[in-house]
């Protein structure tokens, strides 16, 4: 089916070439022309996006769908104990859940955790968890694209909580199987989940596994500075050279977070072509520290942004996330020119489609149609200074000024209603089934290993 936006008062093509008053013209899943006053092919559905803005879709190349329920729990932890006493629990009431062949939850915090997304203008995202077949229904069904990293881990979390390692890897090769698309809306990654968590086996398997199926990897790196001392006492090396001595750095891994990695491990990061992942918010929220963003940059090592999941963050806002890097980049370095609202707007677009490996993040011909409709209309964006867009967008826009989401030439969300799920029955539903999994995790403890 043909689609085409008309009109759009300020097209973002890239965050560098900005049109006026233009076009866009979609054919099935793909983007075929940009300009002025584009004919309507017959039948096509038409959105008229005066007053607005069109942007490319933004990306969230990291989260944790399964802590949506866990939004507002904030119990002032830094990561280890935050583990034990929030993230332990969690997983240990899902499993339950699991085990009773009850995998309804599954789908509804990936379906809630969508339609968030989906309302703030994200076109795709990459999750990070113990995946079900019911997190694929649940985007199918919304139309979002998505990358399902499969967590693996057979060390210091909880033995109960690991899963069969054997039966993990299997199922891994199982989704890739049955959902993996390249191009399509759904692909599998491998998320070795980070260094003090898996042996040299699990990660050797994992980068063996990705070179032959062409799958991407990632995983968390140097969240908190004690990972370094750990390493080096049990393998001899810090987390950057041992992930380096087992083939790990190269371009398919994205690394998650890098905010206590040494100027020696940056360089060997560009060198390697190694994508990292910056996720402000979670980092404050934990006290993990601030990334060294502006010096990874200028090292070459591309980084996007990215929420992590909401028992760290809380929200799966893109919008809150750009203006959290770009202002703790600035306070951190003495500089406001450190880095700039083009800078975090193409980390939170072309930047993140990179790590989930689609070709999104631009309004060209030849992408994806992924992009939102951005309405201009808020007393928070009067004066609206057209000459200073990015700024515009970045400093000032919010989540709820996206009026229609497009993702694979599919309009999910018009005129701010999801147009594929019963939002209201699934927001109902998933308030009594996720309530009962938070109480039921506040009666379980575990400690890592």
């Amino acid at each position: 089916m043909n689609l085409i936006i008309r009109n759009a008062d300020f097209l973002v093509c890239t965050p560098e070439q900005i049109e006026l008053d233009c076009d866009v013209l979609i054919e099935d899943s793909t983007i075929v022309r940009v300009g002025r006053s584009l004919p309507v092919p017959p039948g096509a559905q038409e959105l008229d996006a005066r007053g607005c803005v069109v942007i490319p879709g933004l990306v969230n190349p990291h989260s944790h769908l399964y802590q949506n329920f866990l939004k507002g729990v904030a119990p002032d932890l830094t990561l280890v104990p935050w583990c034990n006493q929030v993230l332990f629990p969690t997983v240990g009431a899902i499993q339950e859940a699991f085990h009773a062949k009850n995998y309804r939850p599954a789908y509804l915090w990936s379906a809630i955790a969508g339609i968030e997304m989906i309302r703030g203008g994200v076109t795709c995202c990459l999750n990070m968890d113990h995946m079900s077949r019911e997190a694929f229904l649940a985007w199918r069904d919304l139309g979002l694209r998505g990358v399902a990293a499969y967590t693996l881990a057979n060390k210091w979390v909880p033995a109960g909580l690991r899963g069969r390692e054997r039966r993990n890897r299997e199922r891994v090769i199982d989704f890739v199987k049955e959902f993996h698309q390249d191009q399509g809306l759904l692909q599998v990654a491998l998320a070795p989940s980070t260094v003090f968590l898996c042996d040299d086996d699990l990660m050797r398997w994992a980068h063996d596994v990705s070179e032959e199926l062409d799958l991407g990897v990632q995983i968390h790196v140097l969240e908190i500075a004690d990972e370094v001392p750990e390493s080096l006492e049990e393998y001899g090396l810090a987390p950057i050279e041992r992930l380096d001595r087992l083939g790990l750095l190269n371009e398919r891994l994205s690394a998650v977070h890098c905010v206590h990695v040494t100027p020696q491990n940056i360089r060997l990061l560009a060198e390697r072509g190694v994508r990292v992942v910056h996720c402000p918010k979670s980092n404050m929220k934990l006290a993990d520290g601030a990334a060294p963003v502006v010096q990874m940059r200028s090292a070459g090592i591309p980084v996007s942004v990215a929420t992590d999941g909401c028992a760290s963050n809380d929200l799966l806002d893109m919008w809150e996330e750009m203006r959290a890097a770009l202002l703790l980049a600035r306070v951190t370095n003495g500089d406001a020119a450190a880095l700039t609202a083009a800078d975090v707007f193409r980390m939170a677009t072309g930047e993140g489609a990179a790590v989930c490996r689609f070709h999104t993040g631009k309004v060209l011909p030849g992408y994806l149609a992924d992009l939102a409709v951005v309405e201009l209309k808020g007393a928070h964006l009067r004066p609206f200074h057209g000459d200073r867009l990015m700024e515009m967008l970045v400093f000032c826009t919010r989540a709820g000024d996206v009026r229609d989401t497009v993702i694979h030439g599919q309009v999910v969300m018009k005129d701010r209603r999801i147009t594929m799920l019963d939002e209201e029955a699934i927001l109902a539903e998933a308030e009594v089934v996720e309530s009962g999994l938070y109480r039921r995790r506040a009666e379980l403890a575990y400690q890592h290993e």
